[in-house]
């Protein structure tokens, strides 16, 4: 019993944390630049992004990241690195494929450049 309780958990863990591994590894939706520095660019894309998703946000001395999943099976990652006078910022997403595309994470993201 103790061994499947521990399965069972290990299995909810990794689908908890699983929702953006792996989105750097498929197209970019989303490439462009700002003249935001980072993380005042991060702080709006996560204002928007939480009204309805999980959001999580990190952010060292020369970029940040940007994470958000839904209930509606969408999972977004914003990667944003200094250039210059301001940052580039790119965008993953992958959404559940049996539902219509959501575009307002994407147009949130456009929206703070």
């Amino acid at each position: 019993m103790k061994r499947l309780l521990a399965t069972i958990s290990l299995c909810a863990l990794l689908t908890a944390c699983g929702g953006t591994h792996g989105l750097r590894d498929t197209t970019p939706k989303m490439s462009s630049r700002t003249n935001k520095d980072i993380p005042t660019y991060l702080e709006c894309v996560r204002a928007k992004w939480a009204e309805t998703a999980e959001v999580s946000m990190s952010h060292k001395d020369q970029e940040g990241t940007l994470s958000g999943n839904d209930k509606q099976g969408a999972h977004e990652l914003v990667s944003v690195t200094s250039d210059g006078t301001g940052a580039l910022v790119t965008m993953y997403e992958t959404q559940e494929l049996k539902k219509d595309y959501n575009s307002a994470y994407r147009d949130a993201a456009v929206s703070c450049l």
